[in-house]
């Protein structure tokens, strides 16, 4: 089986240990904005929503309906169709350390790096994020993927990856399992179409969970097709194609163990810093400028939209520029680590093309923060659903 290629100019390296981390994560209530802005510039994202997908399988794969904890699998007449739930995974089961460590490189990490988790998620979690961080790609099918050889040279492709990250977790006691799969469409949270290797870690309350330790961590994106068997039988047809695709997944907050250019699926809801969500419906591209709190940010528009994540609570200045369009500035204020969403009217930003800094009771062009539950950026019940659009086939 062909194995993956990975765009590595996406992702920073990350250092640090893991349960450093973890500990400074219990001091956010009282985090000071620079220590916010480094978490924010070195931390991996969280994610949340739905992603759905359609698609055609590649010729001789063995499919077989599959579902675990947010991944649903269902095969019906040569199509495929793929649910992806990324709402908190909800495991409560403590962690308890192995009594009979393995005495092996394996072992030793696998315990130091564990050092102090108290969860299943937060053993897991640590275990994924120190193999993303301290491991590089390399695809050279002429280098072992074994765990103890990668752990000597520290480059792997996704089977090394996959390989590493189960051996680890069986070191420290969770049940884990290498997946054998393909992707389709587009690059997708990383991970470029052809065949691939994730994995699968069993908690014990909420049963088996995907994760891609390249990318995506406690969940893969609906371009992940699960197969039913490694062996592909040789045959001329389709190699795979994407149909239809529906992805509402979208980030949320910083997540402390993951490095950068990695989303993450919390285990439950609760914000660790504050995050805003710039929506421009229709407007494509643009910026957003995002001043306070000795903080200034400039993201890019992307489908009209942008999310600012570790944010301090305090008094803000957007300004959006939308290309023929002068600049619209926005005073407001994040009361609270919460989810706040400022949704703009391209239509009347477009009829008015005022300049000047608008006040939340005079701007037809803004909803206040205050309208919009800062705990429910996907969930707003007016809000028609997005249909399925078409995707068009892409070559390798």
């Amino acid at each position: 089986m062909t194995d993956c290629r990975r765009n590595t100019s996406l992702r920073s390296r990350w250092t640090g240990s893991s349960a450093i981390v973890a500990l400074l994560s219990t001091v956010l209530l009282t985090a000071t904005t620079p220590v916010f802005a480094e978490w924010n510039r070195s931390s991996g994202r969280a994610v949340a929503g739905l992603d759905v997908a359609r698609l055609l399988p590649p010729a001789g794969a063995t499919i077989e309906p599959y579902h675990n904890n947010g991944y649903r699998l269902e095969f019906e007449n040569g199509e495929v169709r793929i649910e992806v739930d990324a709402s908190a995974v909800g495991s409560t089961t403590r962690w308890k350390a192995p009594t009979d460590w393995p005495d092996d490189s394996l072992g030793r990490l696998a315990r130091s790096i564990t050092a102090g988790a108290t969860s299943e998620y937060q053993a897991s979690s640590r275990i994924l994020g120190w193999v993303s961080s301290h491991v590089s790609y390399e695809l050279d099918r002429s280098l072992s993927q074994e765990p103890f050889d990668i752990l000597e040279r520290r480059t792997a492709y996704c089977t090394g990856f996959a390989r590493l990250a189960v051996g680890l977790l069986r070191a420290a006691g969770l049940e884990a399992r290498e997946v054998a799969g393909y992707v389709l469409g587009p690059e997708s949270a990383g991970a470029p179409r052809g065949f691939h290797r994730w994995i699968e870690t069993r908690f014990s309350d909420v049963g088996w969970v995907f994760s891609d330790p390249l990318s995506s961590h406690h969940y893969v994106p609906a371009t992940y097709l699960r197969l039913g068997s490694e062996t592909v039988v040789p045959d001329a047809g389709l190699d795979g194609l994407l149909i239809e695709r529906r992805d509402q997944v979208i980030a949320v907050d910083i997540a402390l163990l993951a490095p950068p250019g990695v989303r993450v699926r919390r285990n439950e809801d609760r914000q660790l810093a504050a995050a805003l969500r710039v929506e421009v419906p229709g407007a494509g591209g643009g910026l957003a400028v995002l001043e306070g709190n000795s903080e200034r940010l400039t993201h890019t528009l992307v489908g009209g939209t942008t999310t600012f994540l570790g944010l301090e609570p305090g008094d803000y200045l957007l300004e959006l520029r939308v290309a023929g369009l002068p600049a619209v500035l926005r005073e407001f204020e994040l009361p609270d680590r919460g989810r706040t969403l400022l949704r703009f009217d391209l239509a009347e930003l477009v009829a008015t093309r005022l300049p000047e800094i608008r006040s939340p009771a005079s701007s037809p062009t803004l909803r206040s923060p205050d309208s919009v539950s800062s705990d429910s950026l996907g969930a707003r019940a007016a809000s028609p659903e997005p249909k399925l659009h078409p995707t068009e086939p892409r070559d390798r």
